[in-house]
């Protein structure tokens, strides 16, 4: 877990069946996701919108959402250095967002679900761009790192698990050198899951409320 590995690789490392050593990878992806779940963004953040796919596995007869799956990377933004504190990259619905453009809305269930609300009236959240004229932003280099890391691993990911291992990309970024360590502790902390469990369950985020656009009284900032 110290840099990812796929099942099939794991199990031949190991020496148990396939079964095994997925159940063992995702039981411990259950333990990252518990964490995150209990880390919401917090302070002033980036967004990054964009979609992930595997187009040389469509067929036309698929449904949209197993062609193009939106999702937002976001960060808290250390304010003194601009450095990114703390990354998530979560899925969207179809119905959350405009095939191939991110509005402000599109952001609305991310800031919801994985964002602490802001009662001060005074956190900034700016909307990048994979690059700017400085070069690729910090967002657009952690969503390009998630998807070679999610090709060059797994050979690409389906959509029903793809949260996961998502959340296992993120998870690494934030803890850096300390991850084993982390890792362990968590799962000391985390109940017990069962494959039934996992194999049927698609995990969701807790809800943080958010005040909504109405409300708002974050500014917003376009970079273009």
């Amino acid at each position: 877990m110290q840099t990812g590995i796929s099942s099939m690789l794991l199990a031949e490392l190991i020496e148990v069946t396939y079964k095994t050593a997925w159940l063992i990878n995702h039981k411990l992806r259950y333990a990252i996701q518990v964490r995150d779940e209990a880390r919401p963004l917090q302070g002033d953040l980036q967004l990054y919108g964009d979609f992930y796919a595997r187009p040389s596995m469509n067929r036309p007869s698929d449904p949209l959402e197993y062609r193009d799956q939106p999702a937002v990377a976001g960060a808290s933004i250390n304010s003194d250095n601009g450095q990114i504190a703390e990354l998530k990259i979560k899925r969207l619905s179809p119905a959350e967002f405009n095939r191939r453009a991110f509005g402000i809305a599109s952001f609305g269930g991310f800031l919801w679900r994985h964002v602490v609300e802001d009662r001060t009236g005074n956190r900034q959240i700016e909307i990048v761009k994979i690059a700017d004229g400085d070069g690729v932003t910090q967002l657009g280099a952690a969503w390009r790192g998630a998807i070679r890391w999610l090709a060059r691993t797994f050979g690409g990911i389906g959509p029903k698990h793809l949260q996961a291992y998502l959340d296992e990309y993120c998870f690494r970024v934030n803890v850096g050198a300390d991850g084993f360590n982390t890792l362990l502790q968590q799962c000391g902390r985390t109940r017990t899951i069962t494959q039934p469990e996992l194999v049927r369950k698609r995990r969701n985020v807790r809800s943080v409320r958010w005040t909504g656009l109405a409300n708002l009284k974050t500014r917003f900032v376009h970079v273009s």
